[in-house]
C-alpha cells in the first residue's frame, strides 16, 4: 500500500462519511426519526452497492477508464456538485434524491480505491495501513459530527470543506500512478470456489453483526455513552485487526469469527454493572474487526489473481446485507429473544464454513499458470526464489525488493546509497531478464509467481 493510496483512504473516508452525517442530521429536520433511519440505513447503502457493481463492471471490461486517474478525479467533481445540492437545498426531496445519487458516486469512490489498495497492497503492513487509514477517517467524522451536537455538519462551511477534501483526494490521486489491469487468462474456477465460499462467510457474519448490534443498541443503558471514546474502540479494533491480518490471515479470520459472540455477553454484561459506554464500545471494536477482515479478504484475492476489481466486492456484500436486515429489523421489530436465536444459528453455518477455509488454506490452487497458493508463500520467499528463477544478480535482488515495495528511484538510491542512474540501469536490467513491460508489471510478476512456474506476463 503506497503512501498515497493510505491518504486517499483517509481523506476520501473522511469527506465521504461526514457527508453521509451531513444528510442524516439534515433529514432530522424534515423527516421523523424512522424514515431517517430508512433513508439513511437502507437507501443509502443500496445505492452505494450500486455504485460499487457499477465500478466493478467498468473495470473489468473497460480498466483503462475506469482505473485512470482522470476517471476518479472527474468522479469526485461530480460527486461534489450533489453534495451541495443535498447540503444547501431546503427541500426534502432534492436532501434524498441528490443523497441517493451522491451515494452511488461515494460507492464508485469506494470501488476505486478498494481496487487501487489490492492493486498495490504488499505482504506485511497493508492490513494494518489500511485499518488506520479508516480509523483516520472515521475519528475525523465522528468528531465533526459532535460539533454544535451536528449543527457544524449542516452549516454552510462544511460544504467548502468537502469540497477542499474532494479536491485533495482528486489531486494525490492524480500524482499517482493508474490502476492497470493484470488479469491473467486460465481457469476461472479455481478463482470462482473460493470467491463463492468467502461471499457465503461474508454475507453470513454481516446478519449476525447486524442482528447481534441491535441487541445493545436498543439497550437503555446505552443512552448514556461517550460518542468520543466509543470511536477509539472502533478504531483500536480497525488497527489491531490489521495487526493480525499481517502477521496471519487465518488468525485474522478466527478473531472475526469469534468476535461475532460478542452481542451475546453484551445482553449478559448490562445489569451487572457495566457502563454504556464500555458495552457499546466493545461492540464498536468488535465491528472494527469484521470491516478489515471482509476488505482484506477480498482484496488478497484481487491482487493474487490479478483480478483487482473483486477487492470491493465485500465491501458491496456487506452494504446490500446490512441494508436488508436493517429493513427487517426496523419493519417487524422483533424481540431481543428472538433475535438471539436467530443469531445463534446463523452461526451454524458460519463455523462450519470457516472451518473448510482454515483446512483448505494450506492446499494449493489448481491452476499453477496463473494463480500461488492459498496458503500464501512469504514474500521474502518468493522475492529470492524469483530473483534466482530469473538470473538475477544480488544488487538486482534488492532493487527488485524495494521496487516491489513502490519506492521511487529516488528512493532507491538515498536507501542503498548508489546513484539514481545506477538505480535506473539495474531496473533496466530487470525487466529485460523477467521480460516485463514496466516496474508495475515486475511487481505483479512477483506477487503472481509460483516456484516452478512461468511469469504471468510471458
Amino acid at each position: 500500500m503506497t503512501k498515497r493510496n493510505f491518504l486517499t483512504i483517509a481523506i476520501c473516508f473522511l469527506y465521504l462519511g461526514s457527508a453521509y452525517m451531513s444528510q442524516f442530521y439534515r433529514l432530522m429536520d424534515y423527516c421523523d426519526g424512522d424514515r431517517v433511519d430508512l433513508i439513511t440505513s437502507f437507501g443509502n447503502y443500496m445505492f452505494q452497492a450500486a455504485g460499487i457493481v457499477l465500478f466493478m463492471s467498468l473495470f473489468k471490461f473497460k480498466a483503462e477508464i475506469a482505473g485512470s486517474r482522470v476517471f476518479f478525479a472527474v468522479v469526485l467533481a461530480f460527486g461534489t456538485v450533489f453534495m451541495a445540492l443535498s447540503q444547501l437545498s431546503d427541500s426534502a426531496v432534492v436532501i434524498i434524491w441528490s443523497g441517493y445519487v451522491f451515494n452511488v458516486h461515494t460507492g464508485v469512490v469506494f470501488g476505486y480505491y478498494l481496487t487501487q489498495f489490492a492493486c498495490f497492497m504488499h505482504a506485511g503492513l497493508a492490513s494494518v495501513m489500511y485499518g488506520t487509514a479508516y480509523a483516520a477517517g472515521s475519528i475525523g467524522t465522528y468528531v465533526m459530527s459532535l460539533i454544535g451536537d451536528g449543527d457544524f455538519l449542516k452549516s454552510g462551511i462544511i460544504t467548502v470543506i468537502y469540497a477542499l477534501l474532494a479536491a485533495a483526494a482528486a489531486v494525490i490521486t492524480l500524482t499517482g500512478s493508474p490502476i492497470s489491469r493484470s488479469e491473467p487468462a486460465g481457469n476461472r474456477k479455481a478463482v470462482t470456489g473460493p470467491l463463492i465460499q468467502l461471499s457465503v462467510i461474508v454475507i453470513i457474519m454481516t446478519v449476525i453483526s447486524v442482528i447481534g448490534s441491535g441487541l445493545y443498541f436498543s439497550l437503555p443503558q446505552a443512552e448514556d455513552v461517550n460518542w468520543n471514546l466509543i470511536r477509539t474502540f472502533y478504531s483500536a479494533g480497525l488497527i489491531i485487526t490489521g495487526i493480525v491480518m499481517d502477521k496471519d490471515r487465518r488468525i485474522g479470520e478466527i478473531l472475526t469469527t469469534v468476535s461475532l459472540i460478542y452481542p451475546l455477553i453484551a445482553t449478559a454484561l448490562i445489569g451487572e454493572g457495566v457502563t454504556g459506554t464500555v458495552t457499546m464500545g466493545l461492540g464498536y471494536f468488535f465491528r472494527g474487526c469484521l470491516t478489515i477482515y471482509y476488505v482484506i479478504m477480498f482484496a488478497d484475492i484481487g491482487k493474487r489473481t490479478g483480478r483487482y476489481f473483486i477487492a470491493p466486492l465485500g465491501l458491496c456484500l456487506s452494504r446490500v446485507t446490512e441494508s436488508l436486515i436493517t429493513l427487517i429489523l426496523m419493519s417487524f421489530k422483533f424481540t431481543n429473544l428472538v433475535q438471539i436465536v436467530t443469531t445463534a444459528l446463523f452461526f451454524v453455518p458460519l463455523i462450519i464454513l470457516v472451518i473448510i477455509r482454515q483446512t483448505l488454506s494450506h492446499q494449493t490452487v489448481p491452476d499453477a499458470q496463473t494463480q500461488v497458493p492459498a496458503a500464501v508463500i512469504d514474500v521474502k520467499q518468493r522475492l529470492a526464489l524469483f530473483s534466482h528463477k530469473y538470473n538475477l544478480t544480488a544488487r538486482e535482488a534488492e532493487i527488485l525488493e524495494l521496487m516491489h515495495d513502490n519506492m521511487t528511484d529516488d528512493e532507491i538510491s538515498a536507501r542503498i546509497g548508489i546513484s539514481r542512474n545506477t538505480v535506473r540501469f539495474h531496473v533496466s536490467n530487470i525487466l529485460k531478464k523477467t521480460n516485463s513491460a514496466s516496474r508495475v508489471e515486475a511487481s505483479r510478476a512477483v506477487d503472481l509467481y509460483i516456484p516452478g512456474g512461468m511469469n504471468p506476463f510471458q
